[in-house]
């Protein structure tokens, strides 16, 4: 049986969730979905792989942001993505394995063929299916539909943002392609011009032939502080099925995605992510 955490210990880990899952698309996996997280939503592609964050530089910061553990990521033959985190980590407090120390995994499943997202929580094995909601499918397709690779970079660049064309390279056995992704401060700047705020830059690899983001490092020229999101060990085979599927004894409870609300983005805004 698990134990209840202390209220302290559930707060820090569930701002620490958040941030990991800021960059998943929630709530929403319908036809019109091109990528969920750092993988593109293709059927005939599948693999499996690792994704590793490290930070470099700046040890005040690291002590207060700390380093996501990997992410394992999966794409199957027909296109359903999953991404597993681990959130925190937990004891039993009864049964035979009283005293002993384990991970609360949080794993999010993309299936566009029924239209789903299905979140699991191995800690409370419970798993929450959201069904897209009808309106959300009937989206005519672009005359000319974006790869995965070309939404990295947003295609329309306010003014303080421009983009960098960096060619090809071999990642992880892969081609991938990179951009630099550099956004400057509107306002704040010194008496001699320099922006106080400093500039905000990303590169990004991305491989159309696996459909999935390879490589990001993060860092503002002001800073000290360096962020590498690197995906590894690389498998080009078809994943367990099991993985895709909600364990029998879990509690599980379904709904519908909200309205899709507009959010106008923040030019100003000095994190590339």
């Amino acid at each position: 049986m698990r134990s209840c955490l202390p209220l302290s210990f559930r707060v820090v880990s569930a701002s620490f969730l958040l941030l990991l899952s800021a960059a998943v698309a929630k709530g929403q996996c319908g036809v019109n979905t091109r990528g969920f997280d750092e993988l593109g939503i293709v059927p005939g592609n599948p693999f499996h792989a690792e994704i590793v964050t490290t930070r470099s530089g700046s040890p005040a910061i690291e002590e207060i942001v700390p380093t996501p553990h990997p992410q394992m990521v999966a794409r199957d033959s027909q296109g359903r993505v999953r991404v597993d985190r681990v959130a925190g980590k937990f004891k039993h407090d009864t049964g035979p394995e009283a005293g002993s120390e384990a991970e609360d995994h949080i794993i999010d499943i993309c299936d566009t063929g029924v239209q789903t997202l299905t979140q699991i929580d191995t800690l409370n094995a419970t798993a929450k299916i959201v069904h897209s909601r009808p309106s959300a499918v009937s989206h005519p397709a672009p005359n000319h539909p974006r790869t995965f690779c070309s939404t990295r970079v947003p295609s329309h660049l306010p003014p303080n943002m421009s983009v960098e064309d960096l060619g090809t390279q071999i990642i992880e056995g892969v081609e991938a392609h990179g951009e630099r992704l550099t956004i400057k401060p509107l306002l704040g700047a010194s008496a001699t011009g320099d922006s106080l705020g400093g500039e905000s830059v990303s590169e990004i690899w991305c491989s159309e032939e696996l459909s999935a983001e390879i490589l990001r490092v993060s860092w503002n020229t002001r800073g000290g502080l360096k962020t590498t999101i690197a995906m590894r060990n690389i498998e080009r085979t078809e994943p367990d099925p099991a993985l895709f599927e909600i364990p029998p004894d879990y509690s599980v409870t379904e709904s519908v995605t909200p309205p899709h609300q507009i959010q106008r983005p923040n030019v100003q805004s000095n994190d590339p992510r």
